[in-house]
């Protein structure tokens, strides 16, 4: 049962959005106390691996038929222990971010909240979950920030951070409606590949990614940041979105949308590493 509970909070997620912390922190520019940079990438991935298991917890039904083998539906992990397990989780990460100060456990709180209306209600609505969950998705490397207290002047690379990592997670969440279409209609959802069809929706978002790729070489060509960055998002996003734009459209499936969803989750992370690696 242990490792089923593990794989519940989706233990690579949460390492990513405790990572995109660390770098948010260092983005700010302050100087944070060393326990701060302990316990604030460690309040962001409990409080995303919170938001995980009650999402498998919401999507039992739907995951009966688009993913059988979670530990929910696979019996693993039954309901009640998924529940009380979530209520500690959530706990020790809200405890953690009030050890950040008071603006880490407000935010903190208040994503918590945000994503379990996401499980609870948005998922099946039209944009406004994907909308949701790429807000988020784009806030560790803000909260990373606040945690810091950033210097004068550095909370336009953060907020940068945060549009770039909002950008990705969007596409993600089209892409992956995508996969789940069987399972969400069935439960009476309401997504774009629902409402457009697979295909419509699936050149749509090969469209989007490439829009993506355009809006990540602004930053350097507006000198904010310096060749690193240029070369980088020009190599590994800017390119292999241009890639996923042209195969998604070539081959509308919901195999291949699978295929870069995943691919577009490593795309964020290389794009906010580049941001860390090149900003002043």
């Amino acid at each position: 049962m242990f490792v089923g509970l593990a794989h519940l909070t989706r233990p690579l997620n949460a390492l990513i959005t405790g990572a995109a912390v660390a770098i948010g922190m260092s983005l700010g520019g302050g100087e944070a106390a060393w326990f701060l940079c302990i316990f604030g990438p460690i309040s962001a991935m409990l409080i995303a691996a919170f938001a995980n298991i009650d999402n498998d917890i919401s999507d039992v039904a739907i995951d009966r038929i688009n993913r059988p083998g979670r530990p929910l539906v696979s019996g693993r992990v039954s309901l009640r222990a998924a529940f009380f397990f979530s209520l500690i989780v959530l706990t020790i990460g809200l405890l953690s971010a009030g050890v950040c100060g008071k603006g880490a456990l407000i935010v903190a709180g208040g994503v918590a909240v945000w994503l379990v209306i996401y499980n609870r209600w948005a998922k099946r609505r039209l944009l406004i979950g994907n909308i949701m969950v790429a807000i988020a998705g784009g806030l560790p490397v803000v909260y990373g920030g606040i945690i810091a207290e950033p210097a004068p002047g550095h909370w336009r690379i953060l907020w940068l951070g945060f549009a770039l990592a909002a950008a990705f997670h969007l596409a993600r969440e089209l892409l992956k409606d995508i996969q789940d279409v069987t399972g969400d209609r069935a439960a009476g959802a309401r997504t774009v590949p629902i409402v457009l069809g697979i295909t419509a929706a699936t050149r749509l978002s090969g469209v989007y990614l490439s829009f993506i790729a355009l809006f990540s070489i602004i930053p350097a060509i507006l000198l904010w940041l310096n060749a690193i960055y240029l070369w980088g998002i020009i190599a590994l996003i800017a390119i292999p979105s241009t890639i996923a734009c042209l195969q998604l459209w070539r081959k509308p499936t919901p195999h291949e949308a699978g295929k870069w969803a995943e691919i577009t989750k490593a795309m964020m992370v290389v794009g906010i590493v580049l941001l860390w690696l090149a900003a002043p």
